[in-house]
């Protein structure tokens, strides 16, 4: 029974939006409808006034009422505007602003107005009011940058190419200098070995022991 219930509920829904479909599209080629019509389909009647800033138009071109079903969502909402107003660009963009001139979601929430003060359908492009900014570094500060630092770079090396045959020096220097120290310990260690050698046990002390 519940899936039935939501079946005929998803269908009354879809029967509502093209019934208000089909009463904005016979009002905008000049049929007259009831004045029932509006409570009949629950419905709400809106005025809107359509703004091509795709087309690079300034001023209202069209101005027409549109029924929208009350418990319609915005994808619904957006598909009865495109198709009474004949957008035929899906990739377009579509905005509501209020008579203030304030943006406004587009969905069934929509508050009734008058003919005096519309709704304002404006149809842009995407980006289209995205102005890019500057660069914020020129590309002149930074090959400046990038010229100085390779320069900096290339006598850092410059100089380590300089120092290198002074730097083999200093290192040969210092290992005769270890070679040198090192024979030096080694000559006075052979010499206490032939000292020690020399010396001969000869059985009796010189002197009597004190005991």
């Amino acid at each position: 029974m519940q899936r039935m219930d939501s079946k005929y509920s998803a269908m009354s829904k879809h029967s509502v939006t093209v019934v208000c479909i089909l009463i904005t599209y016979l009002e905008s080629n000049g049929l007259t409808m009831d004045r029932f019509t509006e409570n009949k389909c629950n419905t709400l009647k809106i005025w809107i006034s359509l703004k091509r800033t795709d087309l690079n138009e300034t001023r209202i071109t069209v101005l027409k009422d549109v029924y929208i079903p009350r418990e319609a969502d915005s994808t619904t909402v957006k598909q009865i505007l495109i198709r009474s107003f004949g957008v035929s660009d899906v990739d377009l963009i579509l905005k509501l602003r209020n008579n203030s001139g304030f943006l406004i979601p587009i969905n069934s929430d929509l508050l009734k107005n008058s003919k005096q003060t519309p709704y304002i359908l404006e149809v842009v492009h995407v980006f289209q009011h995205v102005v890019p900014k500057p660069r914020t570094v020129a590309m002149i500060v930074i090959n400046k940058s990038l010229k100085s630092r390779l320069q900096s770079i290339t006598k850092r090396i410059e100089r380590l190419e300089a120092i290198i045959p002074e730097i083999k020096l200093r290192h040969q220097e210092k290992i005769s200098k270890e070679i040198a120290l090192l024979n030096q310990k080694l000559n006075f260690l052979n010499q206490r070995m032939l000292m020690a050698d020399s010396h001969h046990w000869k059985g009796m002390f010189k002197r009597p022991p004190l005991w």
